[in-house]
């Protein structure tokens, strides 16, 4: 009798963890990450002008419209710099450009470090990632 509560206990553990599939990360593809964009829209927002390097990222939407992209980061100044969502913008598929959601990074000289960053939900994909360098 144990044993089969057991299983019945286990087996409906293992359902309850099953994510919500509008919420589950998949990669896009990135055809802009090496290109220039020549979007007039909101030309305006601009990444602030700091010594951050964007080395890579990689963007990822759920079909919710959640919108995150992995970045790597390097601090190319020679000394210690904080860096935070005013030293990112994104460009949107309709041209337009927002910054991430607050975040804020400590690098020591040279430092290089991966990460998440989120854009919360939008309909727009995001086509390019920008710094001010």
């Amino acid at each position: 009798m144990k044993k089969w509560l057991l299983v019945a206990l286990l087996s409906t553990g293992a359902q309850a963890y099953e994510p919500d599939r509008d919420q589950i990360l998949r990669f896009e593809p990135s055809p802009f990450q090496n290109t220039e964009l020549n979007c007039q829209r909101d030309k305006d927002v601009v990444p602030r002008r700091s010594d951050l390097v964007l080395d890579h990222y990689a963007l990822l939407a759920a079909d919710n419209g959640e919108r995150v992209a992995t970045i790597t980061v390097t601090n190319g100044a020679s000394g210690q710099r904080m860096f935070n969502q005013e030293h990112l913008v994104a460009i949107m598929a309709d041209c337009s450009r927002i910054y991430p959601q607050s975040f804020e990074l400590t690098l020591a000289a040279g430092q290089q470090e991966t990460f998440q960053i989120y854009f919360g939900r939008r309909a727009q994909p995001v086509l390019q990632l920008i710094t001010n360098n």
